[in-house]
């Protein structure tokens, strides 16, 4: 996976595109055939092939008719925002700077292959459903639908996706004035903005960290 160094604002290492994606698994697919487009918003989970690949694992409704586009040209767009948020000048002490908006960003150009199997629906369903449950104790597992788990899943078209390439933009106070950025990080806790704060202060102690 690599990313066109031209872009500006990018992420302070490799790792923060994959902890972006597992963090906020909800992208916009889109795709585009004989002129038409569309976009679905679906979760979508990140995994290494065998060879070290980098392959998302998705599924999409049946009745979507995206499944039918990408079968017929299987290339495709995902986009994931991580935190994000507007930068208000009247947060700062020195009013002459322009509000801005940062956030954290990154797209996926995607070769599809759909893989209409049942046995590759359950796994695209318990690798989703493993992903979001982790986080809670006694996690759910599909099997406890019983029966009702292979009806439901013949409603879905599933799907793995190789990343041909990722391009980031992490927008989070670079070339800020100190002042500026202290006047941010006070606002950002005082209006409850706790995961862009966050965001800007890790993009910080990971560039310190780099000397």
């Amino acid at each position: 996976m690599s990313m066109y160094e031209s872009l500006p604002f990018q992420p302070a290492a490799d790792s923060e595109i994959e902890r972006l994606v597992a963090a906020h698994p909800l992208a916009t697919l889109v795709s585009s055939d004989a002129g038409r487009m569309l976009a679905t918003p679906l979760p979508l989970i990140l995994q290494r092939d065998a060879d070290g690949s980098r392959v998302f694992i998705g599924h999409l409704a049946r009745r979507n008719p995206q499944h039918e586009m990408l079968k017929r040209n299987p290339k495709a767009l995902a986009t994931f925002t991580g935190a994000q948020g507007y930068i208000a000048s009247s947060w700062l002490r020195s009013r002459r700077y322009a509000p801005t908006w940062n956030y954290e960003f990154v797209q996926f150009e995607l070769d599809v292959a759909l893989i209409d199997t049942p046995e590759e629906t359950l796994f695209a369903l318990d690798t989703l459903i493993a992903h979001v449950e982790a986080p809670y104790p006694n996690p759910w597992r599909s099997a406890e639908m019983g029966p009702r788990r292979e009806q439901l899943a013949q409603y879905i078209v599933p799907f793995r996706a190789r990343v041909i390439e990722a391009r980031a933009q992490f927008k989070l106070g670079q070339g800020d004035p100190a002042e500026a950025l202290e006047d941010t990080h006070a606002a950002l806790a005082r209006y409850g903005q706790f995961e862009l704060a966050e965001a800007m202060r890790r993009h910080e102690r990971l560039l310190a960290a780099q000397g």
